[in-house]
């Protein structure tokens, strides 16, 4: 086999240090040759594909997790492995706004780790300038009410995840606030939402009781999102209506004198200010001027 070099860059909650208990492992596989492109090419697809069944493989004792490849550039109608240069060539002419967004997540995790943090070192001017892009605010924007309305009507208000006021409007908010300010500050760049947040307030980019309601909820939703999948080992992320599961809940979370009412109470909170501060940050006019600025005139006074 053509000797080669592979690194393994975490995605996702995976990059971000973030893995539920039933989680996928977001990963993209980049290569660099010593010698024969073509050849170690082969070999690195081989070992990438090798991996990703050794981890994902059910067995008597069970798997040791799922490894998803889809975030590599083209998603799975792409090569699984890419040279570092291919990689870059794609971040420069064809990457869509979403796939910037994605790449906040990444870092190094496994394999040659000089070639992964070369990587990272490689696609992150390319992260910090996207929000000059046309368009990119509304993008982004319009790719958060695209993943509401598919949800199914049935299992809108107890979604944990996607729904209105649910994890992904924390995550978003937080995104969308880093891809725009993280140009100018480089504070901002963790791949960690809750970091992120921090540093977000630290700079005065958020208000500090807006991310405290912020990192209350998210850490709230987090451990209900715990609850929920290690009941079965099942990935879900829709709150149960049954009065038996959410009695368990409950009282898993620390209720115990009414374990549904006070359960229902705060989850029911905490997704009221989630959204209203999500509809805050989020659509802030301001963003669009901001993102339209050189970095070095974006930055704010904090406040």
């Amino acid at each position: 086999a053509e000797p080669c070099r592979l690194a393994v860059i975490g995605m996702g909650k995976t990059g971000g240090r973030e893995l539920n208990y039933v989680s996928d492992v977001d990963v993209i596989f980049v290569a660099e040759p010593l010698q024969d492109e073509a050849g170690a090419l082969r070999t690195a697809t081989a070992l990438a594909a090798a991996l990703m069944r050794a981890c994902s493989e059910t067995t008597g004792e069970g798997a040791i997790w799922p490894v998803d490849a889809a975030l590599r550039p083209e998603g799975k109608a792409g090569p699984l492995v890419r040279t570092l240069e291919s990689h870059r060539a794609y971040y420069e002419r064809w990457a869509k706004t979403w796939e910037f967004q994605a790449l906040l997540k990444a870092r190094p995790v496994a394999g040659d780790r000089e070639l992964g943090e070369r990587y990272v070192a490689t696609v992150a001017p390319l992260v910090w300038s996207a929000a000059q892009r046309e368009n990119f605010v509304a993008d982004v924007q319009a790719m958060r009410r695209r993943v509401e309305e598919h949800i199914p009507a049935k299992q809108a208000d107890r979604q944990l995840k996607l729904g209105p006021g649910g994890l992904r409007d924390v995550e978003f908010s937080v995104q969308l606030l880093q891809l725009v300010h993280g140009r100018a500050d480089p504070t901002l760049r963790s791949p960690n939402t809750l970091t992120a947040l921090a540093e977000l307030a630290r700079g005065g980019y958020v208000g500090r009781a807006d991310a405290a309601e912020l990192d209350e909820a998210y850490r709230f939703l987090r451990s209900v999102e715990h609850r929920i999948q290690l009941y079965r080992l099942r990935r879900t992320h829709t709150v149960p209506d049954r009065e038996q599961d959410l009695r368990r809940i409950g009282r898993s979370l620390g209720f115990r004198t009414d374990p549904v009412g006070e359960f229902e109470t705060a989850w029911r909170r905490h997704a009221r200010e989630v959204r209203r501060l999500h509809e805050k940050l989020f659509y802030r006019p301001l963003l669009v001027a901001v993102a339209r600025l050189e970095p070095g005139e974006a930055r704010l006074t904090p406040t």
